[in-house]
């Protein structure tokens, strides 16, 4: 991964910077927010790797130049206010599921905490008149439309590209460092191409999550494609052995891929040259053609075909 292994140092750097920072939290939030960043620290075994909010800043260096402590801090106010807008969604996703009123008041007043020290964080490098604070609206309102409209419109099959709503305050990672560093024509351009790569993100994500997206009635855009396929409205019931069956029988994972492939396409073809950015992009796409691969030269090497083996196969997805 040579998007990764370069940047090694700085992330580590960046993680012990955020601890220390979360561990000047009041009790028990400091526990609980260094709990939330050791589930997403990339080098925490079995945590989720969310490599581009961590990356990202340091992703823009061929097209500028700052001190190295600048994409550090930029790296770690990506990552404060990832975990803020993650424990938004956990919150949101648990006032459904009936939670305690404890649990529901600790989080919520840690995401306060996060929110006021992610601004912070950039108040340092960026005065009340900077451009960047109108940037930060912008995203906070493309986030706010992907959450409010995500089960009301077939968002993948008709708009695709609205699908990257829900992650645009990642863009801040780029933003900041192209604003520091005195670039902001630059900007326009690299939105567009975090877009590209904020869809084909949530394609993996979805492809890897789409029996429990399916169980909670939760926009999928995989399943978004598996009905249209069969010729249903996006927001129709589909069961668990439909899915499967699109799936595993009919290969419904390829045409999917095909997608990030094509996106792939277009990523290349944006205005700035940002290699390590394209090369992740690459990563995810082929792992979604490799999948989809898989599931097809497992098809030919059966007898009968069986249903039964790719249901098999899909509960170790």
């Amino acid at each position: 991964m040579n998007w990764f292994k370069p940047f090694e140092d700085d992330l580590a750097a960046v993680f012990a910077q955020c601890e220390a920072r979360l561990s000047d939290l009041p009790p028990p939030l400091d526990e609980i927010g260094i709990s939330y960043l050791r589930a997403f620290d990339v080098f925490e075994q079995d945590s989720s790797k969310n490599y581009i909010c961590y990356l990202l800043p340091f992703w823009m260096k061929e097209l500028t130049t700052l001190p190295a402590e600048h994409y550090r801090h930029l790296a770690a106010a990506n990552i404060i206010g990832m975990l803020y807008y993650f424990i938004q969604d956990d919150i949101m996703d648990s006032v459904q599921e009936s939670p305690s009123p404890l649990h529901v008041k600790q989080h919520l007043a840690l995401a306060t905490l996060l929110y006021s020290e992610f601004l912070t964080m950039y108040q340092a490098y960026f005065p009340p008149d900077s451009v960047f604070w109108q940037f930060l609206k912008d995203y906070n309102q493309e986030w706010s439309d992907g959450v409010i409209h995500e089960n009301s419109a077939d968002y993948f099959v008709t708009k695709p590209m609205e699908v990257a709503k829900k992650a645009a305050p990642v863009k801040l990672g780029s933003t900041a460092v192209l604003l520091l560093a005195d670039r902001p024509e630059l900007i326009p351009s690299a939105n567009e191409m975090m877009n590209h790569v904020l869809l084909t993100l949530q394609m993996m994500d979805d492809w890897m999550d789409w029996r429990q997206d399916l169980a909670d009635g939760s926009y999928n855009c995989l399943l978004a494609m598996i009905k249209a396929r069969l010729g249903r409205p996006w927001n129709a019931t589909l069961t668990e052995t439909e899915a499967q069956e699109a799936i595993y029988v009919h290969n419904l994972l390829k045409p999917y891929a095909a997608v990030a492939a094509e996106t792939h396409t277009r990523l290349t073809e944006t205005a700035i040259d940002a290699p390590n950015l394209i090369s992740f992009h690459y990563t995810l796409v082929e792992e979604l053609i490799r999948d989809a691969n898989h599931i097809e030269n497992s098809k030919q090497t059966l007898t009968f075909g069986g249903l039964n083996y790719y249901l098999s196969l899909s509960t170790k997805k």
